[in-house]
């Protein structure tokens, strides 16, 4: 008779609720090595995952159980009931009708008195599968509703507190300011809104000798994680910078369900839609106001190539072409350390047959800007009623046109919404009745999925536009008071465009009859547009 060479597994995680002591991992090995003792197994080890939901098979002392049984140290995998085992049927029942019947391994588990000795047809095993199943989809699903509930209520739901803040010792769903780290958060904000790019940042905070986000939380932490997790502890990346000045938490909001799980059981994180989020304002201090906020995704969303002095020229992403749309890009003399001239990329890299130049010098726009800057800044100063007055007659008509296309094109996404819904349910019914297949239905669904998530992000972006434009008022209300500050400004920087301009337009040169050249440029600012 061969060895009865037996692999005790146990299993406990958050999805299966108040067990008690009766299930728990001490317990589970107590049972299942006194079942071992009265049927004079052998126990070759003890394989227990505590914290691991059933339906994931990659737990690693499951898994280093599987490695056991390929090189044949087992022959019997023993267990308190099949819910220990799994709480997926389909993969249950592949490894355990299929795969431990090819490797010869004994199946037993105690509390359904089920034992693969004796079979696998047993009404008992599909049903108990099934049922582990169902109620592990029933645990997510409660779950999920449990954590949207208390996100909606503008409680912090993270298992530790993000970079630049603590969790109250009184309430660990809410967050407090970490001072220290806080700082440095405000440092990098600041920074990149100075026009510092991401290469010269890491290298500035490396020289300071700031720990990294992760460093800092393991100092703070010491037993949070017990092996050597952060070995380079003022070695910042671009990544993590990114991810500080992505996060809408330093705004004094609570933002869940940025990414998510593809599926119940494909485990692989996903983005979600910004529309999908939960959003919850003023739920702890910002550590930034909107302003800086906006001025930096402004910057991020411009192509940024630093110079050799790691900066970023200040006009990026805001100058653009008046005959095809593109950007500018700005010439560096390195030798002398200057910018020369804008011209069009198009122009640069495809020729006359796409657009012409549309150059011009970079110090002729930056004092061009200047002067147009101060021109607003004093006129708003000195007749603030007046100024208001003339900007409101300005964009009214202007305004109502492209306010009524934005209503048309909003209305017409809004109806393409509907019909892809109406598709993606009749899909999904063909597929429950069986009119289609399961492959056919996969081929389909994720092209009309991937165009109704555009539909819903270019539907808030034109109910955003249309809420902004019919806003005329309050937004000169709140341009003004930003204008005002650069009365007396001698000079630019990043900060100052991209806090109070939209975009730059750039005229080609024209030559009039006495051989004099003039050229246009439009400026248009933020929250008001092009000023006359």
């Amino acid at each position: 008779m061969a060895q009865l060479n037996t692999a005790i597994y146990c299993r406990l995680s958050q999805d299966d609720g108040q067990v008690g002591e009766s299930g728990s991992i001490k317990t589970q090995k107590t049972l299942l090595a006194q079942y071992c003792n009265d049927h004079h197994f052998a126990i070759v080890d003890y394989y227990c995952d505590d914290g691991w939901s059933g339906t994931n098979f990659e737990r690693p002392q499951f898994q280093r159980m599987m490695e056991d049984i390929e090189t044949g140290k087992i022959n019997i995998v023993l267990v308190k009931d099949l819910s220990r085992f799994g709480r997926e049927y389909a993969q249950m029942g592949l490894y355990i009708e299929h795969y431990f019947e090819q490797k010869g391994v004994r199946f037993i588990a105690v509390g359904e008195n089920i034992d693969t000795l004796n079979g696998t047809d047993n009404l008992v095993f599909p049903f108990t599968n099934v049922v582990n199943s169902f109620y592990a989809r029933q645990a997510s699903t409660k779950t999920k509703a449990a954590h949207r509930a208390r996100a909606k209520a503008g409680m912090y739901l993270g298992g530790h507190a993000p970079y630049g803040y603590l969790k109250d010792p009184n309430d660990r769903h809410k967050l407090i300011i970490d001072p220290v780290a806080a700082d440095i958060v405000r440092q990098i904000f600041g920074m990149f809104a100075e026009g510092i790019g991401y290469v010269r940042m890491t290298k500035i905070l490396r020289e300071r000798q700031i720990l990294n986000p992760q460093a800092y939380f393991n100092q703070n932490n010491p037993d949070y994680h017990k092996s050597d997790y952060w070995r380079q502890q003022f070695d910042w990346h671009a990544t993590s910078v990114r991810s500080i000045l992505n996060n809408p938490v330093y705004l004094g909001k609570v933002v869940f369900g940025r990414r998510k799980t593809k599926g119940f059981f494909d485990k692989s994180i996903v983005d979600v839609p910004e529309q999908d989020w939960i959003v919850v304002e003023d739920t702890h201090e910002p550590l930034v106001t909107q302003d800086v906020w906006d001025t930096v995704h402004q910057l991020m969303k411009a192509r940024r190539r630093e110079n050799t002095s790691g900066e970023v020229q200040m006009f990026v992403g805001l100058v653009k072409c008046s005959g095809c749309g593109s950007s500018l890009n700005a010439s560096y003399d390195g030798k002398k350390g200057r910018y020369k001239n804008l011209s069009c990329w198009v122009y640069k890299n495809y020729g006359k047959e796409r657009c012409t130049s549309h150059a011009i010098g970079w110090v002729t726009l930056t004092q061009l800007v200047l002067e147009d800057i101060r021109r607003n800044a004093k006129a708003a100063t000195l007749a603030r009623q007046k100024y208001m007055d003339m900007l409101v007659a300005t964009k009214s008509e202007k305004q109502r046109r492209e306010t009524e296309k934005c209503r048309k094109e909003l209305k017409s996404v809004k109806k393409r919404m509907a019909e892809l819904e109406k598709i993606l349910n009749k899909l999904y019914e063909d597929l429950a009745l069986e009119r289609i297949t399961e492959s056919r239905y996969q081929a389909m669904a994720p092209r009309y999925e991937t165009e109704l998530d555009e539909a819903r992000t270019k539907e808030t972006a034109l109910s955003q536009m249309v809420q902004q434009a019919e806003d005329t008022y309050s937004r000169i209300e709140e341009f003004v008071p930003i204008i005002s500050k650069y009365t007396d400004i001698a000079e630019l920087n990043t900060y100052i465009l991209n806090e109070l301009i939209e975009r730059i337009v750039v005229h080609e040169k024209t030559v009039d009859e006495d051989g004099g050249k003039s050229q246009r440029v439009d400026i248009y600012y933020k929250f008001v547009g092009y000023i006359r």
